[in-house]
């Protein structure tokens, strides 16, 4: 009996264990910020290794434990996506922009997904898989399969110049209404709904012009040691210009596999089974002879059986998908009220639909089809919170500092008490980012670890901070003492004000996003310089959504300094949500950009949707002899556009913006506004910018860095500065921080008068300019434990240097240093 409780345990309750450890690892833990730096090509072939020898350990049965966890919910400014996983695979349902964020900072682990489902083939949908498949290819996955609408296979080939994904290939299905994807997790049915032929020409098919520039460039030939890929084989995929747009969109039927029931002990015991393979054989479903002849069917000492429960993911984006809706209902009907057995009935739907299309009745008569017990989750703008819980802790910690200068972000929590008019008469349920539905074993829903605001608590934080409170007590005090009574004047009457809205450099971290910042010139007037990913999504967080529609529509112009992913992957979810918020009243925006652009602009409006009539290109280098003044800014607020080449990737640029304060209405002195964009130190640069008002330079890495800043042709902090006073500008500001320094960058020394840290969300005008110094002491007092991390790094990697000097020496031993 002993024998056969020990074999038992190990064979059948050890699982459990696996299981556990791998639920556990999806729960938040509290931790000091690692920002995971992307990983050379070796270190990423090691990765693929070790993922495919854990791949081959898993063994192939249905799962215990699958849960469906919310990643983004919909909120406004936020993506809709869902995470599948169980305790051997991840799916991901939809990856629009900001996916890759919410799922770094909630840490969902990306290292075995290997399948992602898209409902549609818009922007709003596929806008974060760029952000998303660099990070995988980072973690080692060696391959990713896209499902959904046809379509998908020409995104990767379209960016090949800027997402760079050499060592993971990405491949599309081919979905097809007949097939089924199948794999020992589940079985899902694709179900294709179309959109109802237009009765008229569309107005939308304009032609293009023909003279769009061929893009051959290698924008990442500086960081290889080996000469750039001739340009036959860089232009080797030919692009077919043939207009498609969405014309239909794919739902998914998911239905679990079997899983037999639990091995009862007892009964194995009673029938006479010993231990040995036979309790394996019984466990996974098989019947088995014991050598006296009996038979033990596997049903007789297991417990009842899990036939797979349901979920189906749905998006319909307008009415104009209704009527082939209703007549692909006989997909859905096995699964809805009239299934022929209970557990055939859906347990989730999962609606990516938007608000005002839940809210038709032609919806409602779909989702009133259902069974009462089946749980309807919305992921659209229902829902208040978009998950992004450490943009608001940083945020009430700078608030403290000063609150004009570093706003606390307009968004609030789900109201789960009160009813929201808006779905008082349709029973669908809210979420939020670490929303759990559990579909194995079946546990509800689960908001334990769900994403929330918890203001409170984050000033706490900074109350058990040794030196902070005495750092925050003498910050106010110098800035009391030094900011002028004209500063009373409300914020909002002072231009230009600079707003940051991405600080940080290649890919976004939980608190500083990718490049992007605006420029409010004048009160109806703003000019966005670069727009990285998920730029949409920080005005929206950082104004509101009421006000954030002003901020669009003052919104005149968009500069591309040059186009790695980071600087410009956010354009068509700004275009889109400037269109859809402004509606009629949109109006074209005058796009500042590297001529190369065309091509990618062109081929997502044949191919993927129509964005021709929300910009007028202008081209960078044009500008560059020609500085723009003519009618094309006159509502810009500026009176001067210039740029200039810069030392980074091809075709990089810098840009000077001219333009007069003012105050109340009243014109006051001249401002000039320079922006380095991504570059080493560069006299076209100094050039361009001298006597500037204001220099915003990208300071990406720390000065003991400088050989690998110049390998990347980025610039240090010392680099930054210094080309500030080449130029004679009157302050600088530093930006574009490598995601090393998530919180603050490391500078030794204390500020120098007229230089200022950019933090995202972070508002300045120019009586601010003075002050901006002042902060430092109180910052690194409030990042203090980030601050003493990078010393000591910054000690290991001395003393690794020092070792390898002492080493090329004949006096290695006694030069080698001691920690």
């Amino acid at each position: 009996m002993y024998q056969i409780l020990s074999f038992f345990r190990s064979n059948v309750v050890g699982s459990a264990k696996v299981i556990r450890f791998y639920s556990s690892s999806f729960k938040p833990k509290r931790k000091t910020q690692q920002t995971k730096m992307p990983l050379d090509p070796k270190h990423i072939a090691e990765a693929q290794k070790q993922r495919l020898k854990l791949k081959q350990k898993v063994i192939k049965a249905s799962p215990g434990i699958v849960n469906l966890q919310i990643v983004g919910s919909g909120a406004p400014g936020a993506p809709a996506s869902v995470y599948l996983f169980s305790d051997q695979t991840r799916y991901l349902f939809n990856c629009g922009e900001g996916t890759q964020r919410l799922a770094y900072e909630h840490k969902t682990k990306l290292s075995c997904l290997e399948n992602i489902f898209m409902t549609r083939t818009c922007w709003e949908r596929i806008g974060g898989l760029p952000g998303i498949c660099l990070t995988m290819q980072d973690v080692g996955v060696p391959n990713v399969t896209l499902h959904g609408p046809p379509g998908l296979d020409e995104l990767f080939k379209a960016m090949r110049r800027f997402v760079i994904l050499k060592d993971m290939k990405v491949e599309a299905a081919e979905c097809k209404a007949e097939d089924v994807f199948d794999d020992h997790v589940m079985s899902l049915k694709y179900v294709a709904i179309h959109r109802e032929p237009e009765s008229s020409s569309n107005s939308d098919e304009e032609d293009q012009v023909d003279d769009t520039t061929v893009d051959d460039t290698d924008y990442y030939a500086y960081e290889k040691r080996s000469k750039p890929a001739p340009k036959s084989k860089l232009s080797a995929f030919q692009q077919d210009w043939t207009k498609r747009h969405e014309e239909s969109v794919m739902a998914y039927i998911c239905k679990l596999k079997l899983r037999f029931g639990q091995l009862s002990l007892e009964k194995c015991v009673d029938r006479g089974v010993t231990p040995g393979p036979l309790l394996g054989q019984l466990k996974n479903g098989n019947d088995v002879t014991l050598p006296n002849g009996t038979v033990v069917k596997s049903s007789d000492v297991r417990g009842p059986d899990d036939p797979g429960p349901v979920f189906i993911f749905i998006d319909i984006p307008s009415e104009e998908y209704f009527r082939d809706l209703d007549d692909k209902n006989e997909a859905f009907a096995p699964y809805q009220s009239t299934a022929t057995e209970e557990s055939n009935q859906a347990m989730y739907v999962l609606h990516f639909s938007p608000l005002e299309v839940m809210q038709k009745p032609e919806y409602r008569k779909f989702m009133d089809r259902f069974s009462a017990s089946t749980r309807h989750i919305a992921l659209n703008e229902i829902n208040s919170f978009s998950g992004y819980i450490a943009s608001h802790r940083i945020q009430y910690h700078l608030n403290q500092l000063d609150g004009g200068i570093f706003p606390l972000l307009k968004e609030q929590n789900n109201d789960y008490v009160n009813q929201d008019g808006r779905i008082q008469d349709i029973d669908v349920v809210k979420s939020s980012s670490l929303s759990y539905l559990h579909v194995r074993p079946k546990k509800g829903i689960d908001r334990t670890q769900e994403a929330a605001l918890n203001p409170s608590e984050y000033l706490q934080e900074l109350e058990i901070l040794p030196e902070f409170k005495l750092a925050l007590d003498q910050l106010h005090q110098k800035l009391v003492l030094r900011k002028p009574q004209q500063q009373l004047m409300a914020r909002s009457e002072k231009y230009p004000r600079v707003v940051f809205l991405g600080t940080g450099s290649s890919i976004p971290n939980k608190t500083r996003n990718v490049s992007a910042i605006l420029v409010h010139t004048g009160p109806h007037s703003s000019i966005l310089l670069d727009c990285g990913e998920g730029t949409a999504g920080q005005i929206i967080r950082l104004y509101g959504q009421e006000r954030a529609e002003s901020v669009f529509r003052s919104l005149k112009a968009i500069y591309i300094s040059h186009l790695h992913a980071d600087h410009h992957l956010g354009l068509f979810g700004l275009l889109q949500t400037k269109r859809k918020l402004l509606g009629a009243n949109n109006e074209k925006i005058l796009l500042i950009a590297p001529e190369q652009i065309s091509y990618w602009l062109r081929l997502y409006d044949c191919r993927f949707e129509p964005v021709h009539k929300d910009y007028v290109l202008v081209k960078n280098a044009e500008l560059v002899d020609e500085p723009l003044r003519d009618e094309r800014i006159q509502d810009l607020g500026v009176t001067e556009i210039a740029t200039c080449r810069v030392r980074h990737c091809p075709h990089s640029f810098g840009v000077a913006l001219s333009m007069n304060s003012s105050q109340k209405g009243e014109t006051g002195e001249p401002v000039k506004i320079t922006y380095s964009g991504d570059t080493m130190p560069c006299q076209n640069l100094i050039d361009l910018g001298r006597d500037s008002t204001i220099l915003i330079h990208e300071a990406t890495m720390e000065d003991e860095l400088e050989v690998e800043a110049r390998v990347k042709m980025h610039s240090t902090l010392s680099q930054a500065i210094e080309q500030g006073k080449k130029m004679n500008a009157k302050y600088t500001l530093l930006t574009h921080f490598s995601q090393r320094y998530a919180k603050i960058p490391r500078i030794e020394s204390e500020l120098e008068t007229n230089l200022g840290i950019a933090f995202d969300n972070m508002e300045v005008t120019l009586d601010d300019l003075p002050q901006l110094s002042l902060f430092y002491p109180a910052l690194k007092a409030m990042f203090i434990s980030h601050f003493e991390e990078m010393e000591q790094k910054a000690i290991k990697r001395g003393n690794k240097r020092m070792r390898l000097e002492g080493g090329s020496g004949s006096n290695s031993k006694e030069t080698s240093p001691t920690r």
